[in-house]
């Protein structure tokens, strides 16, 4: 069932707590990952320590654990047992030991999971843009800096006055819409050294394995992968299209000599196409200049290399001075119809900063926050759990209609968090369910579903 709050399309989930179907992903996902404890003899399940940890990034409430340990101490019980089906609470020193000897990888079936439930509710294609694709950006950002904690999987950056500074980063797939506030989080892939590999792992090459590994999931879906100007080479985009998607990328003459030098060439001679569209603002008039060419050459490689459609987007106000300008490169064919969708598309990767990275830095998620380093995989394994809270959060909103009435009924998103982390201190609830008629309630709002 579709229906619509101020304005806004959601997708209401029908029949049974869509809270615990989400649990129950991570739950089959945990049941996937082989527990690096010695003995069988252990007084906490391997579940316990994931869903200890998700439940401070559900909650964005690094102290949570405490408050439940306390609860449980005062009543018995507690919401870490009730709303979170967590059995028993290890110490953070017992989930930070257990989940350091736990790869990240471990952790992608529950991000399959969650995107199949979207794809089955049919949300994945209010999504869909240039006909029917879905716009993948992919971005790489730093989580982690120091100059004394590190480990093994640290990026080293020795600099000239002697010092030597550890960092982690990651790169964050996602999938986002021009006209849509949410994103979809994606399997991240995260960017460290590479046993056999002697020079530093990036960005770059961390977007290769991401495709070689997980091209094969999403190219069914239609996909096109949005990214910037390093992105925009050839060994790139024969790794895309040998993955069966297509490529928008960002291609700036500094970086891209040879293929500006083509196209001002073809300027000269008239070869490239306008198109001009005049709007208002609301408050000044704007002219939108679109220029685009098919089958240019990229480089100077000779007969292998390969032709790509450029487009180029210009936008002056009614004075002529120029107020934004970019250029892209991509394998659809440009006309006239299309070339201010297409560029419309290319632009919608700033929306992997902006409602990705951004949210998670600000927004409550505690995204830079040293949670625990460990010596081999803990600072990337709590980073999955935090971004599978965020893409778990995404999906609540989508489709669970009292979520979605309490976010809109709040003024920020970490507000509802907030208020979240505030009321499972001191009140104990049955569920899931209860705890939202409860805040429902308190904000004097009706049920949508009751």
């Amino acid at each position: 069932m579709i229906w619509r709050l101020r304005g806004t399309l959601y997708w209401e989930m029908q029949g049974g707590e869509l809270f615990s179907e989400l649990l129950g992903y991570l739950e089959k996902t945990v049941e996937g990952c082989s527990d690096p404890r010695p003995g069988s003899n252990l007084h906490y399940q391997l579940r316990d320590f994931f869903l200890s940890a998700f439940a401070v990034f559900f909650s964005q409430s690094p102290s949570f654990l405490a408050h439940q340990r306390l609860m449980e101490k005062q009543k018995g019980t507690s919401n870490a047992r009730s709303v979170f089906a967590i059995r028993g609470i290890p110490t953070d020193n017992q989930i930070r030991g257990v989940l350091d000897q736990v790869h990240p990888a471990s952790l992608r079936p529950g991000f399959g999971m969650a995107l199949d439930l979207l794809q089955a509710r049919e949300v994945l294609d209010s999504f869909r843009f240039l006909g029917d694709k879905l716009l993948l950006a992919l971005d790489g950002t730093g989580y982690f800096f120091s100059e004394s904690i590190h480990c093994p999987s640290c990026t080293e950056h020795h600099h000239r006055d002697g010092r030597t500074t550890y960092s982690h980063s990651v790169l964050l797939p996602v999938l986002v819409h021009p006209q849509r506030s949410q994103v979809i989080a994606l399997e991240p892939e995260f960017i460290s050294p590479q046993d056999g590999h002697e020079k530093q792992d990036c960005e770059y090459q961390a977007a290769k394995r991401w495709l070689e590994s997980m091209g094969g999931r999403y190219a069914p879906f239609g996909v096109v992968l949005l990214g910037d100007d390093l992105f925009a080479s050839q060994p790139m985009i024969e790794k895309v299209r040998s993955q069966k998607m297509n490529y928008l990328f960002v291609a700036k003459p500094s970086s891209h000599k040879y293929l500006y030098e083509e196209l001002a060439g073809l300027e000269k001679l008239k070869g490239l196409q306008e198109v001009r569209r005049s709007y208002w603002t609301g408050r000044a008039h704007r002219t939108v200049i679109y220029r685009y060419i098919n089958g240019v050459g990229l480089n100077a490689r000779g007969s292998d290399g390969i032709e790509v459609n450029w487009a180029e987007i210009t936008i002056v106000d009614d004075k002529g001075k120029q107020t934004f300008h970019s250029a892209f490169i991509t394998d659809f064919l440009i006309n006239a119809e299309n070339v201010a969708s297409i560029v419309e598309a290319g632009r919608c990767r700033w929306k992997i900063e902006n409602e990705n990275t951004n949210t998670l830095k600000t927004k409550g998620y505690h995204f830079e926050h040293n949670f625990g380093h460990g010596q081999k995989y803990l600072s990337s394994t709590l980073l999955s759990l935090n971004l599978l809270a965020f893409l778990f959060h995404t999906v609540l909103e989508l489709l669970d209609r009292r979520v979605a009435l309490l976010r809109a009924s709040l003024p920020r998103r970490d507000t509802f968090y907030q208020h979240l982390a505030a009321i499972t201190q001191y009140w104990q609830f049955e569920s899931w369910r209860h705890l939202l008629l409860f805040m429902l309630q308190g904000l004097g709002l009706e049920d949508p579903d009751g």
